[in-house]
């Protein structure tokens, strides 16, 4: 009955772009990795009319990783390059319309989780870092809040990460994202 209900209610489309910012410090065998700021594409749907709708969306990621490795007879010298992580993001969310149903103006607040699916790497011939060096599927959970303005949105995003990002290593990948957008 619920879904039901979804359904037939209001539905906003909210394509956005934005730039994030990934939290991710591992050491793995022979290098190091930190990541570094990054871009973003998607969209969400809010789906429902009332103070409580969902949001589901599909968003695609791009983070650039920065990699270093110690030279064995130097600790103080070593090689760093940089390389791109794309993955794609499913967020399932909850909102809350905290300031009403406005067409002019609104505050929202959305949580959820977040399957996140590493699409590729780009491989660098100095690093031996690839595709099969991360997890093929990772989650989080993510909080944010938004802005209304007429037709135009603004979002930040904060998640954090579930399970662990690299395949033989420990280290989770939190990520800020502030995004703009249009919503119909």
């Amino acid at each position: 009955m619920f879904l039901s209900s979804v359904a037939f209610s209001q539905v906003t489309f909210n394509p956005k772009v934005g730039v994030n910012a990934s939290g991710l410090d591992t050491k793995l065998q022979d290098f190091s990795t930190e990541a570094r700021v990054g871009w973003n594409a998607g969209f969400d749907l809010r789906l429902g009319e009332g103070f409580f709708f969902l949001q589901p969306g599909v968003h695609y990621n791009s983070y650039t990783a920065r990699l270093f490795q110690n030279l064995d007879m130097n600790e103080d010298i070593r090689l760093e390059d940089e390389t791109t992580i794309r993955s794609l993001k499913v967020p399932l969310n909850v909102g809350l319309r905290l300031t009403g149903n406005s067409r002019f103006f609104g505050i929202h607040a959305v949580g959820g989780i977040t399957p996140n699916y590493v699409m590729g790497v780009k491989e660098q011939p100095s690093f031996a870092l690839s595709r099969e060096d991360l997890n093929e599927w990772t989650f989080g959970a993510n909080v944010g809040v938004g802005l209304d303005i007429l037709f135009f949105t603004v979002d930040a995003n904060y998640e954090i990460g579930l399970s662990d990002y690299f395949a033989d290593a420990s280290g989770k990948n939190n990520v800020f994202t502030v995004s703009l957008g249009l919503k119909f």
